[in-house]
């Protein structure tokens, strides 16, 4: 485990070509329009079409190419503008927690069509803003004060916030409804603390993999994650069956991992410098939705994706399908800890991107099964087709 040491297409330069016909060639100089004043004007034209225009189509040809080494649905149709169009729209009170609340027997909504609609969320926005606000007023308090008790808040804050936010991120794209925040945040603290725990195992009956130094945190943290939510939810898989469900509950783990571990290295950094403890736990919150809490969504969602195909675990976790997409977090982990980091954490952002990549992938792949389901029992519960009773034969005039 390490702290963090904390296309678009240019605009066209070509000559622009001013019209000219028959008369331009033949009338007199001094009557034709001069192409240098054309030229630029068309020449901002498309470069102000043409930007976007290839800003996107780079961005869709990168996102193409990293689904399909992997064997992942193509992502289609999906936009920024309208994933978080809700975030700033007002809503109405209490829909909060309206909201919040399902996931129970009695509050687990039956299989409906828009369960195969990709949501639109807001509810994470709102937590973040409020935990930001939170965790400002302790660092005013400390600033202006330097009273030691304050420490903790911060660090507490600081560690969770953007994790908490996240989870909830992904609890909004749970489409069936069907997993309760109250199981969610158990997941956060059991199943991040056991994380924590087994990982701290692997590494020491894996000596070996020292020699990768902090990079052999992508294989034995990756791999503690997902025992850790495989021990949690061993009794609970019947009934959080859905790809979603398995994307969700991944992330929960992910998230108490990534805090509980934002936290330890706040303390022990904090124990040399405040300001540097401050500053990892920045740095560390803003890049938390590109590590833990992403790479443990996809390794769970890789292994509910395989679960179905095997007789058990142990044939799950050996199958191809599993392996493939597991060594996403594997490697992304790996490369995230190599030592290097380009400028403006330039590294950290390629990294975030291609795995959001994967993560909106498999959500859309999710809402599918999703419609597919809903398909399937609207045909079940469809009345059988009334048979067409048979016509009586003509019978033969004077027999």
């Amino acid at each position: 485990m390490r702290p963090v040491d904390a296309t678009v297409c240019p605009a066209c330069r070509a000559p622009v070509p001013s019209p000219r016909g028959e008369a331009a060639a033949t009338a007199p100089a001094t009557a034709a329009p001069p192409a240098s004043a054309a030229a630029p004007a068309a020449t901002a034209a498309a470069s102000a079409t043409a930007g976007p225009r290839s800003a996107g189509a780079t961005i869709q040809s990168a996102s193409d190419r990293i689904t399909a080494q992997l064997g992942l649905d193509r992502i289609e149709g999906f936009s920024l503008r309208h994933f978080f169009s809700e975030v700033f729209s007002s809503h109405a009170p209490g829909e909060v927690e309206r909201q919040l609340s399902v996931g129970a027997p009695d509050t687990t909504p039956a299989l409906h069509a828009s369960m195969g609609v990709m949501p639109t969320p807001w509810i994470f926005f709102r937590a973040l803003t409020g935990a930001v606000i939170a965790y400002l007023i302790f660092l005013f308090a400390w600033r202006m004060f330097n009273n030691i008790h304050l420490v903790p808040g911060l660090i507490m804050l600081g560690s969770f916030a953007v994790p908490c936010a996240m989870l909830i991120l992904f609890f909004e794209l749970n489409s069936p409804r069907n997993v309760s925040i109250i199981r969610l945040f158990e997941m956060v603290i059991v199943g991040g603390a056991l994380s924590l725990l087994l990982s701290l195992f692997l590494f020491k009956i894996t000596p070996f993999l020292g020699a990768l130094g902090p990079s052999s945190a992508g294989f034995v943290e990756e791999s503690g994650k997902l025992a850790a939510l495989l021990v949690a939810v061993r009794s609970l898989q019947s009934k959080y069956r859905y790809r979603l469900n398995g994307l969700l509950l991944g992330a929960a783990v992910g998230a108490g991992f990534a805090a509980f571990e934002s936290a330890g290295y706040a303390l022990r950094i904090g124990l040399q410098s405040s300001s540097a403890m401050l500053d990892n736990i920045q740095v560390r919150g803003l890049l938390s939705p590109f590590g833990h809490i992403a790479w443990t969504a996809v390794a769970a969602s890789a292994f509910w994706i395989a679960r179905p195909g095997c007789a058990n675990i142990a044939e799950t976790l050996k199958s191809p399908r599993f392996l493939k997409l597991f060594a996403v977090p594997v490697a992304l982990h790996f490369l995230w800890n190599l030592p290097f980091e380009g400028p403006f954490l330039l590294k950290y952002w390629v990294l975030g991107f291609v795995v959001w990549v994967v993560i909106i992938s498999l959500v859309q792949s999710g809402l599918k099964e999703m419609r597919d389901l809903v398909e399937a029992a609207a045909a079940q519960a469809a009345p059988p087709q009334a048979q067409a009773a048979p016509q009586p034969s003509a019978t033969p005039s004077g027999a």
